[in-house]
């Protein structure tokens, strides 16, 4: 176990160096899109990204997620690429068919999914385009992580996000193109990223169009559709829910803490990258149930210290933000749920384990389906009375909703002891502190870093009072992170 627990930490540290660049230069860059749009034009930027995303979700249709099985179930190298293509070929298809759609039909979709004055009506066009280039650089990029080419995701990643956020920038800052420059440069900056990792892995693309690798891919991806439907209401409806129902400065306000909100991936994200491909390749190990709980308890303890953390940060880093621009200034007061609404999503993953090895994905399905419905209803009914706060913890009690019934169900498939119990009691005592810091902050008490300190402690106290981890423990773990600097 020593040596496993000490891979997972590599290949993690080692994804953390694209997501790291990736996540600090777009953070960066937030600013100068904040100067250069309008209140409006930012709402309407994310407006944008919520239907691009669906779009990926419905032209990928799991099939990315069926890579990462198959790749290591295929009985041949020639298999695996001819699963890669044909995955390659179904979701480009489906999203030039999405994109023939938007450019016929552009001016009536502008006119019900904008309400901000412009000239939309090839917006979701381009968007759709750039999307396919997007999609492109997933298949060959997760292609690249399950074969560990490590460095060659991150130098891609980078590309791929630095690229396309400065030529953006560029058409929105010189050309003054407003938001249909942010996606005219991802046009052109996602497009060269896909054809340079198309030549380079030319070799592993076997242009054969099977109708049984399509099938496998599509019979172990498609019943996670509902899933990422599922994902795309919780993680983005609240946009135009909050654009329509509430104010469009509620929705820019909005977009730009989800922004600011995803620096918790510099924690979430190498990990889920490294996550899939290794769980899959140690699930015949007598001992790997006792590895997923061990993994799941400290994601859980780490995870939550990072987002109190950031939340003793985040104000000062917001108002530096948002600089100049009125109406956006109580943003910071929200980062923390969202952020912790990510972490629940990386979570389920690994309290989902058990069923996702027995290919038991619709029970995944059902259980981001019900917290989606609890998601939609609570927002419908709280959004009015409380605005941007309605949302962000309706994402809370639906991800919370989500990895309880993900590890009910997974017990009974594949039992793994993540003392899921104490759990619960520490994820109470973190709530209550972190709605204490909230309280501190929007009433703007004296000296708040005492609360902070105290936060603080009670937290990490609860850490071994409800028995996730002891001392023993914990310099068990550090005996098995990898040494960096020196050998091993």
């Amino acid at each position: 176990m020593k040596q496993l627990i000490k891979r997972l930490f590599s290949d993690s540290a080692a994804f953390a160096v694209a997501t790291m660049g990736n996540k600090l230069v777009s953070a960066m860059l937030v600013p100068f899109y904040i100067k250069y749009l309008t209140n409006g034009q930012f709402a309407d930027w994310g407006q944008t990204n919520t239907f691009t995303l669906i779009l990926t979700y419905l032209c990928v249709l799991g099939t990315d997620t069926a890579m990462a099985f198959y790749y290591f179930d295929a009985k041949s190298v020639q298999e695996r690429r001819t699963y890669l293509f044909n995955a390659i070929a179904f979701s480009v298809t489906m999203c030039l068919i999405f994109t023939a759609f938007a450019y016929f039909f552009g001016a009536p979709l502008a006119e019900v999914v904008y309400d901000h004055s412009g000239d939309y009506t090839y917006l979701l066009a381009v968007a759709f385009l750039a999307t396919v280039g997007a999609i492109i650089i997933q298949h060959l990029l997760g292609y690249a992580r399950y074969a560990g080419r490590v460095w060659l995701f991150n130098i891609f990643s980078m590309a791929y996000v630095i690229g396309s956020n400065l030529l953006s920038l560029y058409f929105v800052i010189v050309q003054k193109d407003g938001v249909m420059g942010i996606f005219y440069g991802q046009l052109v900056g996602q497009t060269a990223v896909a054809v340079l990792l198309l030549i380079i892995f030319r070799k592993e693309l076997v242009l054969k169009f099977s109708r049984k690798h399509l099938s496998d891919l599509i019979k172990y991806g498609a019943p996670l559709l509902p899933t990422l439907m599922a994902f795309w209401a919780m993680s983005s409806i609240s946009r135009p829910m909050l654009y329509h129902m509430s104010s469009i400065n509620d929705a820019a306000i909005y977009e730009a803490m989800m922004r600011l909100a995803s620096i918790i991936v510099l924690v979430t994200s190498p990990f889920q990258l490294a996550w899939r491909p290794f769980s899959m390749s140690i699930k015949d190990r007598e001992d790997a149930p006792q590895l997923y709980g061990l993994v799941g308890r400290g994601l859980l303890v780490v995870g939550t210290l990072a987002v109190m953390l950031l939340a003793f940060v985040m104000e000062p880093i917001y108002q530096l933000f948002t600089t100049g621009k009125p109406g956006l200034g109580s943003g910071y007061l929200y980062v923390w749920a969202l952020s912790l609404g990510t972490l629940f999503n990386v979570l389920h993953t690994v309290f989902g384990v058990g069923l996702l090895i027995k290919k038991k994905t619709k029970i995944i399905s059902r259980g981001f389906m019900i917290a989606a419905v609890v998601y939609v209803v609570g927002c419908l009914l709280l959004i009015p009375l409380f605005r941007i706060w309605g949302a962000v913890s309706m994402t809370v009690v639906a991800y919370l909703i989500v990895i309880i019934y993900v590890y009910t169900q997974n017990q009974k498939e594949y039992p793994v002891d993540f003392r899921f119990r104490a759990m619960l009691i520490y994820l109470t005592i973190f709530l209550a502190a972190m709605i204490g810091v909230t309280w501190v902050q929007s009433n703007e008490l004296p000296n708040a870093w005492a609360y902070y300190l105290i936060a603080l402690g009670v937290t990490v106290a609860a850490v071994f009072a409800t028995g996730l981890f002891s001392v023993r423990s914990f310099r068990q773990i550090g005996r098995l992170l990898p040494k960096l600097g020196g050998k091993g």
